[in-house]
């Protein structure tokens, strides 16, 4: 009863400090590269963040969720590619320099969603830029490895919440 007694204040003091925290949401627009650029023409995504820590900390650590569209293009002559869909769940850290700038990487494996997609590895290094504590200018190169390389160039902003 001791033991489970001082487990449970123990716990309790670590959790206490857990609190701070940050939620980010938002979404990107890329031109696609590696063998998506073959048969995508653009792409669009949607994500969403949460940080176990404070916006201001020079450490960030969380998890993200999100959504890519790469839309298909046309091919040799009139061959039209349907869309690839993929959904991204990864681990997220981000170093915050000067209290203004970041860099960090996303990393975890991105579920297909179009029916012939399988999904694979995700990695997405990115740097950015907060605007007025509530916005985030981000720029990053995603890569999904199926069994073609999905990559792409993006362009993004998060809200913080």
């Amino acid at each position: 009863m001791k033991k489970i007694l001082l487990v449970a204040t123990i716990a309790l003091f670590s959790f206490s400090n857990l609190n701070a925290h940050t939620f980010k949401i938002g979404a990107s627009a890329g031109i696609p590269m590696a063998d998506a650029a073959d048969i995508s023409s653009w792409v669009l995504g949607i994500d969403a963040y949460y940080y176990f820590t404070d916006q201001d900390a020079f450490f960030e650590l969380g998890a993200n969720v999100g959504f890519r569209n790469f839309f298909g293009d046309t091919i040799i002559g009139n061959i039209s590619i349907d869309d690839g869909q993929f959904l991204p769940v990864a681990a997220a850290g981000r170093l915050k320099f000067f209290g203004i700038f970041s860099g960090g990487v996303d990393v975890g494996y991105a579920f297909g969603l179009s029916d012939y997609l399988d999904g694979g590895f995700y990695i997405r290094p990115v740097v950015g830029v907060d605007v007025l504590n509530i916005l985030e200018l981000n720029l990053s190169y995603e890569n999904i490895s199926d069994q073609a390389t999905w990559g792409n160039l993006n362009f993004g902003a998060l809200l913080q919440f």
